[in-house]
């Protein structure tokens, strides 16, 4: 049944978008480029990636080709067109960046002042924050812990109030420039630097500044926010229309455009461009902005540019060419422009969708530079799997825990196979399942290798601190931190309550926000064999009974846990989300069911305790998801696109939200 119900969304995917399909002018001399973008672009819509998408290639400051794929909305048999905008998520940062750097050409800041003295209102907990500067921000390498902030389908909150607030209880990752780690926080203290020097609301400056004289007239603030000519996001494969996406953390990922436009915009950074900056931005928006990390790597990192996510790419970089490139993807989008500054080319690709928008772009711009005949990498050649090698002595001291960011392990080296093992340890697998099998990597030719994966690996280490390193990101070629080493400890300390194999529900979600598989739940879990850590949502560093520090400095988003309790029951902070144990969820009756949102506007849970089927009448702007927790906290039902009664297995969640005092009327049976 699985398969045949695959089978007819495919077709019905295939139908929709066949049937919109848009014609486009085919300019000579780009024949090649356009077969190739036609290609990439529909096997990624056929093959899930997406319900529509807009491509556009730039030349010499003129569009040479503009072509749009399916439905930009389905009732009404809307096509995609030249005009239709999506949200470009965090492509949005080098508008940020811009912004800046038209107010440093005013001389209204310098790059390197304090962010603290344009913005009094911004402390943490940890006093290293005065060290952040507005350069910092936009290298990534400010040490802020992550992604403070919410998307929406209804504005709600004030974005840069929760910001400062998370940020008031918060220590850094690191200390300010000591490496570049992707962080959307830094680029809302930068949008907030923005409004106070310009006295203008960030989208109005970058509307009047950056929009209008480069001749964007179809770029604004997030489609959710705006409405129009707009690419709705379907779900695939379930085909289920969502609504129209708000992002209002307008710097790192808020805007919406076309291809078109963003060609326009990356056109600004070509020597021959119409130019909003002095020659002075220019040169720093061109050149890499290195952290005192990146004397460790083999080659180039990422985010060592001024807002980019890469100065260069290292396959273009040996044939003489520079590259730049931004992507963005927020829940329902993906974007990614690439420009080559010195041939004045663009290529911009938006997909509503959650895809590779890099891989696609990149396709194109491979196929133009061919097609132009100018310098561009070919397909590296194919290598056999080298003689396995004795591992140097020196690396065998390497051995211990690490993490990821997403997990910890740990490191074993077997010198008679010449292997590295990592073995699993946190977050612990679901009851009943087995913990992952360990991964077993070749050394050879100075590098630990992962041939099943085609990936390649070295260790880097600064003082007490290890890291290990992936080399040649397949199809870029930059190195990034994989895994970085825990420390050890030797008096491990406990939290006051037992968080091993705890399952926790969200309790401060709003009605409108934007919820997504794995959202609403998690389970906490600790191993005897890495004392003194949890994991709690991300791996934390146990430091006293109530408080657990971040443990993986080297990624994105983490965040601290911190425990609390409120009328005598246990709360956990991590992040913008405030948790409480799953096991505080009133089961559901047979019948008739009332449930009331309390004066502090918590979410209320109940559980179904046997297999049941459910209807509700709830709030006009109240909210009901029935969460699978034995599923990664699988939507079930959604009330923002489900309607009716549902079926409810035995161990369903029911999420409630609503403002103070709603009620919601529950029928089970």
């Amino acid at each position: 049944m699985k398969r045949l119900g695959a089978l007819i969304a495919v077709f019905i995917l295939f139908s929709s978008l066949f049937a919109t399909i848009g014609s486009a002018a085919e300019p000579a001399g780009y024949a090649a480029t356009i077969a190739a973008a036609r290609e990439i672009v529909w096997k990624t819509l056929t093959t899930g990636g997406g319900s529509s998408a807009t491509v556009a290639v730039m030349d010499g400051g003129k569009i040479v080709y503009s072509e749009q794929f399916g439905a930009a909305e389905r009732a009404t048999n809307r096509p995609a067109d030249r005009e239709t905008r999506f949200n470009i998520g965090s492509t949005s940062k080098m508008f940020g960046a811009t912004a800046i750097l038209l107010l440093a050409d005013e001389g209204k800041l310098s790059l390197d002042d304090p962010v603290a003295k344009h913005l009094p209102e911004f402390v943490m907990r940890d006093g290293r924050y005065r060290e952040i500067t507005v350069r910092m921000l936009f290298n990534h390498s400010s040490g802020l812990p992550g992604s403070s902030f919410i998307f929406e389908y209804e504005p709600a909150y004030d974005p840069h109030a929760m910001l400062l607030d998370v940020l008031r209880e918060s220590d850094l990752k690191h200390a300010p420039g000591a490496m570049g780690i992707y962080c959307n926080d830094g680029f809302t203290l930068a949008e907030m630097i923005v409004e106070k020097l310009s006295g203008k609301k960030f989208i109005d400056f970058v509307a009047e500044r950056i929009f209008e004289p480069l001749g964007m007239k179809d770029s604004a603030a997030s489609v959710g926010e705006t409405g129009g000519n707009v690419a709705v996001y379907y779900d695939v494969p379930t085909g289920k229309k969502y609504p129209l996406e708000v992002v209002r953390v307008h710097a790192a990922g808020g805007l919406s455009s076309t291809a078109e436009d963003l060609c326009r915009f990356a056109d600004s950074f070509t020597p021959e461009g119409k130019h909003i900056l002095s020659e002075a931005s220019l040169a720093e928006a061109l050149k890499s902005q290195p952290t005192l990390f990146t004397k460790h790597l083999h080659d180039a990192a990422m985010m060592d540019a001024f807002g980019w996510d890469y100065a260069w790419i290292p396959d273009y970089r040996e044939k003489g060419v520079q590259v730049l490139a931004k992507s963005g993807g927020t829940m329902f989008y993906s974007t990614n422009f690439q420009v080559v500054p010195a041939e004045r080319l663009v290529v911009a690709v938006s997909i509503a969708g959650r895809a590779d928008a890099p891989g696609v772009s990149r396709a194109i711009l491979d196929a133009l530079m061919k097609e132009k005949g100018l310098p561009f990498p070919g397909k590296p050649p194919l290598k056999k799997p080298g003689e396995p090698q004795p591992i140097p002595s020196e690396l065998l001291a390497f051995e211990g825990a690490y993490s990821d960011g997403e997990r910890a392990v740990r490191f074993l080296f077997d010198p008679e196979k010449r292997t590295l093992n990592i073995h699993h340890l946190l977050p612990a697998p679901p009851q009943g399942e087995e913990a992952p099998p360990p991964v077993s990597l070749v050394y050879s030719d100075g590098v630990f290798h992962n041939y099943e994966k085609g990936t390649s690996y070295y260790f880097a280490s600064e003082g007490k601190n290890v890291y290990l390193i992936m080399e040649k990101i397949p199809g870029f070629g930059m190195n990034v931190p994989a895994f970085q080493r825990l420390e050890e400890i030797k008096e491990p300390k406990s939290l006051s309550i037992e968080m091993n194999g705890v399952l926790w529900m969200a309790r401060n979600i709003l009605p409108g926000a934007q919820i997504m598989n794995g959202t609403l739940m998690g389970w906490s879990s600790t191993s005897h064999d890495l004392p003194g850590y949890v994991f709690g949502f991300s791996l934390q560093k146990v430091e006293d009974f109530s408080f657990a520090s971040i443990a993986s400095t080297a990624f994105r988003d983490q965040f601290a846990l911190q425990l609390s309790r409120k009328d005598g029951k246990i709360r956990a902070r991590t992040g913008i989300f405030v948790l409480s144990p799953a096991d505080e969820a009133e089961t559901l009756a047979d019948g008739k069911n009332s449930v009331t949102i309390g004066a502090d506007a918590e979410n209320e849970w109940r559980k179904a305790g046997k297999d049941m089927i459910l209807s509700f009448v709830r709030p006009e702007k109240g909210r009901v998801i029935a969460v699978d927790p034995e599923n990664d906290a699988a939507l079930l039902y959604d009330s923002v696109v489900d309607s009716g009664e549902f079926f409810a297995p035995e161990g369903t969640f029911l999420f409630l939200a609503g403002a103070a005092g709603d009620v919601f009327e529950i029928e089970a049976r």
